[in-house]
């Protein structure tokens, strides 16, 4: 395995753990992102389809082994979802954002959601990098995104302890 393999890998994997714990996100809390959806601007019948659009992204990152047609479609979603932040930030727009759902972490449309995005972006282009081998590299990848984020968001919205 090369060095370029291993970075495909670990890209595909780190997509693919943002997109899954997106798409679940949204999915626990359909009201909420409905929403959020509304007060971007948004069609809040977009729910189910952006929860579709994200667990499928998340699962050809997984299993497609020998083209990166999910690393270009995550390419292209991402880019989607950046023009839409960098637009609203354009407008004054700073409605929550139903990127990873609902809760005490959903904040407004910012500048730092567009740096995110724009390093999502990034990203993905690197996930377009061919391999034919090593995919338990991207699904662990996958499993510790997903881990690393569920933890982030349970305990990022408890109370501090005095």
């Amino acid at each position: 395995m090369t060095a370029s393999d291993l970075v495909g890998l670990v890209a595909r994997g780190l997509l693919a753990g943002v997109f899954a714990f997106a798409a679940t996100a949204k999915l626990r809390d359909r009201t909420a992102t409905r929403a959020a959806l509304v007060a971007s601007g948004l069609s809040p019948g977009l729910d189910g389809s952006l929860v579709l659009v994200e667990a499928f992204t998340a699962l050809g990152l997984l299993v497609e082994r020998r083209t990166v047609w999910a690393a270009w479609v995550a390419c292209g979603v991402l880019v989607i979802f950046t023009v839409f932040v960098a637009r609203s930030l354009a407008r004054g727009v700073r409605a929550p954002c139903p990127c990873f759902g609902s809760g005490p972490n959903a904040g407004p449309i910012s500048g730092r959601m567009l740096a995110r995005n724009l390093g999502l972006c990034a990203i993905a282009v690197l996930a377009t990098v061919p391999s034919s081998s090593g995919y338990w590299i991207t699904w662990a990848t996958a499993a510790l995104v997903v881990l690393g984020l569920s933890a982030w968001r349970r305990f990022s919205s408890r109370p501090a302890m005095p």
